[in-house]
């Protein structure tokens, strides 16, 4: 069943469910209603029967003139009436020609010795229930054996379901005029909200087929807004994602054909015979065991970088003094910034807290000592300073002298595999290794530079209380 289906059955059954109520409503507060204006015509036939009944027996009348005149009076106005003599007994009962059987009421159900009309309800041994109207009549003893108290006019009460077929025909009316009303007002309204899911539907169709370019309009009422805003930025998430991913894939297919090359051509040499001395099947071998090395390495990095991006790689949390950790950082690149000739320094406030991975925090620092080593020229000097600021974070600049980087290359430099000159190599991950260890720390990395005045790299790490 489609969206538009189901809008407009629920409309359609909400209609009909509120007109059942309104009917049964409307059909209680129509009994009560048609309870009193049955009761007050009673009371308006009684009260001139109950003088005519007086003056006949002042008049000294026969009682059987009596008796035609209310048969009569019966007849015409559809009611039986009852005459009622001492303790509630009925004297004389007269019903209307159309219902000429008598009904058998209960002695208790019939008001006496009452001195005004009153008005109320009696039910019959048949379950059958009448309203009345009773008027008093003194003690007339000439019109019968038993004197004559009161004279009692009744009717039987109409029922609900009758009250209700009575209004099957008007409520049927009502109900197919409400019922094409709400349709076509459903029709109307239910286009603002099937219409946009229509388009965000044929969009998402054509996004799963691979046409990224697909927006729908942000109009509407407010959810539906918020809705096409959200499938917009999905859309956009998932473009730049495929992109990624193409790049990714060609990155990858780039960064492993050097090693897989050198390892296919010299593996090969080896089959053939072509490396045919010692020395150069050595060679040969050395070369194919540097670079296996090499792509396990970027191998590796992948895996990592995939785990981090991903929310799967789970970091330890520990205290750590980044001053200890930083000087043994030094330390590891103090040999080969010797055979360089490069100076290393390094300013540290002690201690210096933070929580978090020992290791991944290691791998962070050397990716930024082993950048600035490898670009600092021969003679050159590297700084490594660390601080706590006021906002609370640990500070920690990794500068060096190297050419430095041009602002347009900048916003890319912690991106996959880019490297300053823009070629794709096999340095590029060291620093989106490095950005992702300090996003999971919950920091911030930051990379600052101009163009022959070196490079520097500014991260800052959550501090703690220093107990």
């Amino acid at each position: 069943m489609t969206l538009r289906t189901r809008l407009f059955a629920t409309y359609a059954l909400i209609v009909v469910i509120c007109l059942a109520i309104v009917a049964i409503a409307t059909t209680a507060l129509l009994q009560g209603y048609r309870d009193r204006l049955t009761m007050e015509k009673l009371d308006n036939i009684t009260r001139p029967i109950s003088v005519q009944i007086r003056s006949l027996a002042t008049a000294q009348t026969t009682a059987e003139s009596l008796w035609t005149s209310l048969e009569a009076q019966a007849e015409k106005n559809n009611v039986y009436i009852l005459l009622v003599g001492s303790g509630g007994k009925i004297v004389r009962q007269i019903p209307p020609s159309t219902s000429p059987e008598l009904i058998n009421v209960p002695t208790s159900a019939i008001p006496t010795s009452i001195s005004q009309a009153v008005q109320g309800r009696f039910t019959v041994s048949d379950g059958k229930t009448f309203i009345y109207a009773a008027y008093p009549l003194g003690k007339l003893a000439a019109l019968a054996v038993t004197p004559i108290e009161a004279i009692v006019l009744a009717t039987p009460r109409t029922g609900s379901l009758a009250v209700l077929a009575g209004l099957v025909i008007p409520f049927t009316i009502g109900g197919v005029i409400a019922l094409i009303t709400s349709l076509v007002i459903a029709i109307i309204f239910a286009r603002s909200i099937y219409q946009p899911l229509n388009r965000v539907k044929d969009a998402a169709l054509r996004i799963a087929q691979g046409d990224y370019e697909q927006r729908v309009p942000e109009e509407g009422a407010k959810e539906v807004r918020e809705l096409a805003a959200g499938f917009n930025h999905m859309t956009e998430q998932v473009k730049q994602s495929q992109l990624q991913l193409r790049h990714f894939v060609a990155d990858v297919s780039h960064e492993l054909k050097s090693p897989l090359t050198a390892i296919q051509g010299f593996s090969q040499a080896l089959i053939d015979g072509t490396a045919n001395d010692e020395q150069t099947r050595a060679k040969a071998a050395s070369i194919i065991n540097t670079e296996s090395k090499r792509m396990k390495r970027q191998v590796d990095e992948l895996l990592d970088l995939s785990r981090m991006q991903s929310g799967q790689f789970k970091m330890t949390r520990e205290t750590i003094n980044i001053s200890e950790l930083l000087k043994h950082c030094h330390d590891i690149f103090d040999v080969q910034a010797k055979e360089k000739g490069i100076q290393l320094k390094i300013v540290l406030e002690n201690p210096l807290l933070v929580s978090g991975d020992s290791d991944r925090l290691e791998q962070l620092f050397c990716n930024l000592l082993d950048n600035a080593v490898k670009n600092t020229p021969a003679g050159g000097k590297e700084q490594t300073s660390a601080r706590k600021t006021a906002d609370g974070f640990i500070e920690v600049k990794v500068s060096d002298e190297g050419p430095g980087i041009h602002p347009e290359h900048l916003p890319y430099v912690f991106e996959r595999f880019y490297q300053v000159t823009g070629v794709r190599t096999g340095v590029g991950l060291g620093l989106t290794i490095a950005r992702e260890i300090v996003r999971a720390h919950g920091g911030t990395i930051e990379a600052r530079s101009e163009p022959g005045e070196g490079a520097q790299f500014i991260v800052r790490l959550p501090s703690i209380n220093q107990g």
